[in-house]
């Protein structure tokens, strides 16, 4: 049986610099989803689809600068609480793939990708299939919060690539 998929969530609060900054008008994004800022306002980040997976664009490397904490829908421009996409954080999100086989993994240090399978999750989590580049934000597995081989199985991953002060 496959594991309920959960939203993107940062691992330690504690350790969490998340700050706020209003919606872009046209902008619709989940709870979850990596976004970027464009002429000050959030929007979500762009995307690519290999095979069916559907992954963060390389051309965002440098400009996601975290996941979104709260949903939008065009014409809201609230303020959204963004927890920073920066090396060194570390977030929790369930493994995905649309063939349940592949959304398993069975050791710490696996390299993933942020990502979601493109027919059927609407949340963002991380997936083993390497994107078409991997100039992509990427993380690396630190613990496995269920059990090894579990279906879309929650992990706990530390950034190592990717967020806006990948460019300096």
């Amino acid at each position: 049986m496959a594991q309920a998929h959960i939203k993107m969530i940062p691992a330690m609060h504690a350790s969490d610099s998340g700050f706020s900054a209003p919606a872009k008008t046209s902008a619709t994004f989940v709870e979850g989803a990596p976004v970027k800022l464009s002429s000050g306002s959030l929007v979500a980040c762009s995307t690519a689809n290999k095979s069916s997976t559907t992954h963060v664009k390389a051309s965002s490397l440098n400009t996601m600068i975290g996941i979104a904490g709260g949903k939008t829908t065009s014409g809201a421009t609230a303020n959204v609480l963004v927890h920073k996409w920066q090396e060194g954080m570390e977030f929790i999100g369930n493994l995905v793939h649309t063939t349940a086989a592949s959304a398993k993994v069975s050791k710490i240090g696996s390299t993933v990708y942020v990502g979601k399978a493109k027919s059927s999750d609407t949340n963002y989590g991380f997936s083993l299939t390497a994107p078409s580049s991997t100039s992509v934000p990427t993380a690396v597995i630190t613990r496995l919060i269920d059990p090894a081989s579990t279906v879309n199985g929650r992990v706990q991953a530390i950034v190592t690539l990717g967020g806006a002060l990948s460019a300096f």
